[in-house]
């Protein structure tokens, strides 16, 4: 009869957290989480914080009012004193036209922070798994570092895969070629050309591996985040006497910090898969070994 027996001591600070192996799917999956949650609360807060101009976004383009416009429409459907062209919703006033130059500019803004929406999770848990200190304010300092490579490669992502959407399977083969591009650049310190090269590399003969592993994380992501948002529907209608936009706004900040909580999932498997990817064609474990094996200085 065979025995289990007790789980791995916990690293020490400082301590790398990569196991220094080829891993399977349980096992990212199983380092996904145990990271996730050991660092629960450093990565809900950078998520949360990269997620706010986004928010802010849907309230100064319009995103709020039209969605209490149609809470207010739904709202008063089984109203019987709702309005006089037969019995449909209150009347409410039209929605002005957009503010063009605040939505453009709105979007200028989401584009500068573009780098830290991607990158502030990604260099987190880069730091996590070598055991080097990680803070908040470093892993936007790490971002700020790199940020015109990581801004510099998003736009070349966006530039060449938008034309091949056309052909939804070549833009998807491409995209998990490119995939661990953005560890690449923080990890490494290179540009953006030379980052999607090293991914284009590392994940030659691990396509099918790759997409299957992303997938199946993105899809938990997506349950989980939605599972989560839509509890924002409930408490928006369940707070009496406040107008429909009120009740949008609630909906909306809640869906937000739903996918800002659960998004760093995706953020640390593309990490895990980058360093993977090293260890398995780079031998990368035993770098790490010999840097460990290295005394540190005397003191002097």
């Amino acid at each position: 009869m065979s025995t289990i027996g007790p789980p791995p001591p916990a690293p020490a600070p400082g301590e790398p957290l990569l196991r220094l192996r080829p891993l399977g799917l349980g096992e990212v999956l199983d380092d996904i989480f145990r990271i996730y949650r050991r660092h629960f609360g450093l990565l809900c807060v950078i998520g949360l914080l990269v997620s706010v101009p986004s928010l802010l976004i849907q309230f100064t383009t319009g995103s709020v009012a039209n969605l209490g416009f149609l809470f207010n429409v739904f709202g008063n459907l089984g109203n019987p004193q709702s309005s006089s062209n037969g019995g449909g919703p209150v009347p409410l006033a039209e929605l002005g036209p957009p503010n063009l130059p605040l939505f453009g500019l709105s979007y200028l803004i989401l584009l500068a922070l573009l780098p830290f929406s991607i990158g502030a999770v990604s260099r987190a848990a880069i730091d996590i798994a070598l055991g080097n200190p990680v803070s908040v304010r470093s892993a936007f300092a790490g971002v700020a570092r790199r940020y015109w490579a990581l801004l510099g490669q998003t736009l070349i992502v966006a530039v060449a895969i938008v034309p091949l959407l056309l052909c939804f399977p070549v833009a998807i083969w491409i995209g998990v070629r490119w995939a661990v591009g953005i560890p690449a650049v923080l990890a490494e310190g290179i540009g953006p050309l030379r980052g999607l090269g090293r991914s284009w590399t590392l994940t030659r003969g691990s396509w099918w591996r790759l997409f299957g592993t992303l997938l199946l994380v993105y899809l938990l992501q997506a349950v989980i985040s939605g599972a989560l948002g839509v509890l924002g529907l409930p408490l928006g209608f369940a707070i009496p006497f406040v107008p429909p936009v009120v009740r949008a706004a609630i909906v909306l900040t809640v869906s937000t910090a739903a996918g800002a909580l659960t998004m760093p999932v995706v953020y640390l498997c593309i990490v895990l898969l980058y360093f993977d990817l090293r260890i398995r064609r780079e031998h990368f474990d035993l770098d790490q070994l010999a840097r460990q094996a290295v005394p540190p200085p005397a003191p002097g």
